[in-house]
């Protein structure tokens, strides 16, 4: 998909990363207004700030000894339109990378080695799925439950059918499951996903979720 951006905000302790990365945002995006919040100079945002102003929200994971950019999605996002939020790292951490997808931020990248193309991506993967869960979200009858409850129901709802599966095949055969099995159910639920959803944002986002399911139920005990 090739959505607009007409606004970014890039949140970065590293002064020089950060104009480094205005630069290539710039390049990507021209007609796009592109800020920089300098976190070491302003500390937190207060409660207030304006974030929905931003369509999108490129936000480093440390940003200090105290802070990272993962406690600062939780406590600043309060509604749906929060930016399409990409939490960016330098370090090759891959429990970092699962524990930011499972907090419900929209997309992940590494800082090493990392492209315009892969930005560009990134971008546009992490708009897709925040455009496709508010799109579900306001389908739903029952506003009474706040966003992260709905983010929070989705992905158990996911979950619970992978591990009733998977559960149901352990039961019939009397063997504990092992890592094929688990990765042949979820690539079944995938495949299911991908023909029962032809929007491809919706997609995108099913799989999302998909693939943090799929992440809790490979570390369960069986």
């Amino acid at each position: 998909m090739e959505t607009e951006v007409r606004s970014i905000l890039i949140i970065d302790d590293d002064l020089d990363y950060r104009k480094a990365l205005l630069v290539r945002l710039n390049s990507l995006f021209p007609d796009a207004k592109i800020e920089e919040y300098d976190f070491p100079r302003l500390g937190c945002p207060p409660l207030n700030f304006d974030w929905e102003k931003y369509d999108v929200l490129i936000l480093d994971y440390y940003l200090s000894k105290n802070e990272t950019g993962l406690g600062w999605f939780s406590r600043y996002k309060k509604s749906e339109n929060f930016p399409a939020t990409i939490v960016i790292t330098g370090m090759d951490d891959n429990k970092i990378a699962k524990r930011v997808l499972k907090a419900g931020v929209h997309h992940f990248l590494s800082k090493k080695h990392l492209t315009k193309g892969e930005m560009y991506n990134g971008i546009e993967k992490a708009l897709a799925v925040r455009a496709s869960i508010i799109k579900n979200y306001k389908k739903q009858s029952d506003h009474e439950n706040n966003f992260d409850t709905f983010i929070n129901n989705s992905l158990q709802n996911t979950e619970e059918r992978l591990f009733t599966k998977i559960l149901n095949i352990r039961n019939t055969t009397g063997c504990i499951p092992d890592r094929q099995l688990i990765d042949s159910e979820i690539e079944r639920e995938r495949d299911h996903i991908l023909k029962s959803i032809d929007y491809v944002p919706a997609q995108e986002a099913k799989i999302g979720l998909l693939e943090i399911a799929a992440d809790r139920i490979r570390n369960m005990s069986w």
